[in-house]
């Protein structure tokens, strides 16, 4: 079972400070409560000192996740407890579950102390701290709803590692057959063809179509190596050097956007970041053309931000934001009716984060979809390929059968 470690204030206003074991972070808080104390700080305990076979695995990216959404939950926790922005940030950098963690938690606070917001501060790591994460606790400054903000953005981030994992755990047999498969390209052609191929060459018959391609892959295989690795380094350079022009940028993220599927599930993305800073900006009392050119940073797709661009300049002039957004962008048709329910009703803050909800729901659905069709489809294509390697061997060893037989 997990351990983790807690703070807590007990009845009397002290501080108690030490491990439980609970199935889940939820589990450990009421097991506190029940014993009549009040957690504001709790983590997993550090697997440093456990055996390599009991600890988690994670990976690069996905821990750089588990920490932020750790530290939002955390926070968020604080925050609720009014404790102050400095404190918090001192709790908070003590309870930091790496180094680098506590390295950016510290420098947070040392800006804070200096005078700076919170989100300003950061903005300068935003390595860990993505930009419509900033907005949204930009926003939580404005309209003094810091606390709010840190809980939506918990259950956002919890969201987004739970996606995460089931398309990282969808992704693991498909990796094994990948690998299965190279494997035995490896042993068929590095033993297979090689005892087979001299016996066409002694018996001067030509060899099949199938083996003498084997058998040229063979001999140049160093060749393909390097060209290979000369062209994907000249395509990745000059990938590289054409996504720094604005220009080619912009058409290459209109293109993704028409891709089937795929290109749904980036709107789909964007358009709930969109919606869901823009909300909570309208929420904390920010007017909407200042919301909405503040929530166009969120937007990771060039053509879209250039949509939203437009869209601003006709709310300047007078125009609805379901009409300027339906007319400079082309966000999913249930997001621009939502809105303009919203507006009808006057509770547009409140629609755009039922937007926000109903979309990440959608990108949720697809991806398991995805996940579900992608693993038999590799396991299908990794078939026919082994399939037809083998294929061409037998069908050479069939052929040396015949020249026996000759």
């Amino acid at each position: 079972m997990p351990t983790f470690r807690y703070r807590a204030y007990g009845i009397r206003g002290d501080l108690a400070e030490g491990s439980i074991e609970a199935a889940s972070a939820d589990a450990a808080n009421e097991a506190l409560w029940t014993q009549g104390l009040t957690p504001f700080a709790m983590r997993s305990e550090d697997q440093s000192n456990k055996p390599w076979w009991r600890r988690d695995i994670t990976f690069g990216g996905g821990s750089l996740r588990a920490e932020l959404a750790s530290f939002t939950r955390e926070f968020a926790t604080l925050n609720s407890a009014e404790i102050p922005l400095d404190d918090a940030l001192r709790i908070a950098c003590d309870q930091a579950g790496s180094v680098k963690m506590r390295d950016i938690v510290g420098k947070l606070l040392v800006d804070v102390l200096n005078g700076a917001n919170l989100s300003a501060a950061m903005e300068k790591y935003p390595e860990m701290f993505p930009s419509d994460y900033v907005s949204m606790v930009r926003a939580g400054e404005i309209g003094g709803t810091l606390t709010q903000i840190f809980e939506e953005l918990a259950e956002v981030l919890d969201r987004r590692i739970e996606v995460r994992a089931k398309v990282e755990s969808a992704l693991v047999y498909p990796a094994v057959l990948i690998v299965l498969a190279i494997a035995s390209l490896g042993i068929v052609a590095g033993s297979l063809v090689p005892s087979i191929a001299p016996i066409f060459a002694q018996s001067g018959k030509p060899m099949p179509a199938g083996l003498r391609f084997l058998v040229a892959v063979q001999s140049r295989w160093a060749e393909i190596v390097a060209v290979t690795g000369i062209i994907g380094a000249l395509a990745f350079g000059g990938a590289f050097a054409a996504l720094r022009r604005p220009a080619i940028r912009l058409g290459l993220d209109q293109a993704k956007l028409k891709i089937p599927v795929f290109g749904t599930l980036l709107l789909q993305q964007d358009t709930a970041r969109l919606a869901r800073t823009l909300g909570t900006l309208l929420k904390s009392g920010v007017p909407l053309v200042a919301a909405a050119t503040s929530a166009r940073s969120v937007i990771s797709n060039s053509h879209l931000a250039a949509g939203i661009d437009g869209a601003i300049e006709s709310i300047r002039e007078g125009a609805a934001l379901h009409r300027a957004l339906g007319a400079n962008t082309g966000l999913p048709e249930l997001a621009l009716r939502m809105i303009a329910i919203g507006e009808e009703a006057g509770r547009l803050d409140r629609m755009l984060m039922r937007v926000a909800v109903t979309l990440e729901r959608q990108t949720a659905r697809r991806i398991e979809r995805l996940m579900t069709v992608l693993t038999p489809s590799l396991t299908l294509a990794i078939a026919v390929l082994v399939g037809g390697l083998l294929m061409t061997v037998m069908n050479a060893i069939l052929s040396i059968n015949d020249l026996t037989q000759q």
